[in-house]
């Protein structure tokens, strides 16, 4: 009896594989396969396959290699994640204008499928949504598209022509990559206003056509005899690794329509020097410019609002950072700049934001933060040539300050004396915060940026602070440093006469310089 109750089960089991071909495929959808074509119908949103609220698979999979045809009926508003994966035998399907998203994979493997019509309500086409549909041979993208979406035409190698609406505002990565029989234009292969890529990698120049809104990604990737590339205005996004590799390209002008740039796009560009990005762009990927270790500047306009980690990493050469942005854009605090040397590669920023890249993480590791327009020379140009009991301290002009505040201070930290100039380096103020020395401070001359201080003890190690100042108070620039006066010489007499031809001596509480048989003044006049 059990023997028999097995047999049954079994055969109705069997029975169900062959005859129930249908089911449903969504909260309020049902499907049902009968000679080779699948109807779907119903209102509502279909099951993705793999995150089916049930917990089962949409059972037409089963019958996948058997779907010649597939209707969506009117009421239908999407089509799922792998809803119609690997059905190899799929030559035609039909898509109402209720359905707004094609799911990831959702007709990729479809080896069969050689035309389909995407109606006017379908807004995104998801993840590889195509992928591998490679007897697909035309597609026309609606109006109603707005983003496309990573390999979502991937290695559709018998694809001939693509329209891409100007509603498509996101073409993800690898979108038309393998679309070995797109056209071809002076070796570049073109998906419409779309650049895929180059096609010989030898070539040393590139013109891209006038039109062309995408640079794909790795559309130029390791052309690594590349030297100049043409953009036109038309192009609005350069794409992830769209120039990586290309180690010959000396320069690139970003077109002022370019809004973002992909990850790793001039990734080891170890010949490009230089880079300005335009005012149009509000993103640089990750590692966009990683690696390019003969850039020795580059200028981020303020519409940049977004930048990846190591965008800069690894460009070693780098010496100045301009950014026009008066907010500091939010970075890794050592991703972003990592292998730069923040303490000579000079950031320039907008006069009244310098206080906020101070205190900005990631910003804050550069030493020299300077105004924009400010002179390079401005950093680690203060000189100071002491003697036994002067320092003379001599600086450059500060571009944009309306004044300078000298505070030297002696080995323990205590204030020695403060001075004020004016914007053109003449002496305003002079505080004394110690004991009166026999000398007072002097200037050597009335503008030129140069004081000397006097009255200070010999072989005494002091620091200084200078201060550049704009108009409103606040500091511009400040740089710091120690100098140590020379110990007082016994005297004349006692000078061996095989010393060095230049020495300096003390006669009369005078600094002489004894060269020679001959002496003469600090100034260089010799004493009879």
């Amino acid at each position: 009896m059990k023997h028999k109750i097995f047999l049954l089960a079994a055969t109705l089991l069997m029975s169900w594989q062959v005859f129930a071909q249908s089911g449903t495929c969504g909260d309020n959808l049902e499907w049902k396969l009968s000679n080779g074509v699948l109807t779907i119908s119903g209102t509502g949103a279909m099951y993705d396959y793999f995150s089916s609220p049930i917990p089962i698979p949409i059972p037409w999979y089963d019958y996948r290699s058997s779907i010649q045809s597939v209707v969506i009926a009117d009421g239908v508003t999407s089509i799922g994640n792998h809803a119609f994966y690997n059905c190899s035998a799929l030559t035609s399907v039909t898509i109402p204008n209720s359905v707004t998203s094609i799911g990831e994979r959702a007709f990729s493997v479809c080896i069969s499928l050689t035309s389909i019509t995407i109606p006017n309500s379908v807004t995104s086409i998801g993840d590889n949504a195509f992928y591998y549909c490679k007897g697909l041979t035309s597609v026309t993208i609606p109006n109603s598209i707005t983003s496309i979406g990573n390999g979502a035409f991937y290695d559709c190698t018998s694809l001939t022509s693509v329209t891409i609406p100007n509603s498509v505002t996101s073409i993800g990565t690898n979108a038309f990559s393998g679309c070995t029989s797109l056209p071809v234009i002076d070796n570049l292969r073109y998906a419409d206003t779309y650049l895929v890529e180059a096609v010989d990698e030898t070539l040393t120049t590139y013109t891209i056509k006038e039109g062309t809104k995408w640079i794909g990604s790795s559309a130029f990737h390791y052309c690594s005899s590349l030297t100049s590339i043409t953009i036109p205005n038309s192009v609005t996004s350069i794409g992830d690794y769209a120039f990586s590799l290309c180690r010959s390209l000396t320069s690139i002008t970003i077109p002022n329509s370019v809004t973002s740039i992909g990850t790793n796009a001039f990734q080891n560009c170890s010949a490009l020097t230089s880079i300005t990005i335009p005012n149009s762009v509000t993103s640089i990927g990750i590692h966009a410019f990683g690696g390019c270790s003969s850039l020795t500047s580059v200028t981020i306009p303020n519409s940049v609002t977004s930048i990846g980690e190591r965008a800069f990493a690894r460009c070693s050469s780098l010496t100045s950072v301009t950014n026009y942005a008066t907010t500091p854009q939010e970075i890794d605090d050592y991703s972003t700049f990592d292998d730069v040397d923040k303490s000579t590669c000079i950031l320039y920023v907008p006069l009244e934001s310098i206080e906020l890249y101070k205190a900005a993480e990631g910003w804050e590791e550069f030493e020299h933060i300077l105004p924009i327009g400010a002179s390079a020379t401005n950093v680690k140009e203060t000189t100071v040539t002491p003697s036994e009991t002067t320092a003379e301290i001599a600086w450059l002009q500060v571009s944009g300050a309306a004044s300078y505040e000298l505070v030297i201070r002696d080995k323990q930290g205590n204030i020695i004396c403060t001075l004020v100039f004016d914007g053109e380096g003449r002496l305003l103020s002079l505080t004394f915060h110690a004991p009166a020395k026999d000398n007072a401070p002097s200037q050597t001359q009335q503008a030129g940026f140069v004081f000397t201080v006097t009255g200070l003890d010999s072989g005494a190690t002091y620091t200084y602070t200078l201060t550049a100042k704009d108009a409103h108070g606040n500091a511009v620039h400040t740089e710091s440093g120690q100098f140590t006066t020379e110990d007082e010489p016994q005297g004349v007499e006692n000078v061996p006469t095989n010393q060095l031809p230049s020495t300096k001596v003390l006669r009369n509480g005078q600094v002489l310089i004894l060269r020679g048989d001959k002496i003469y003044t600090m100034q260089g006049q010799e004493v009879k």
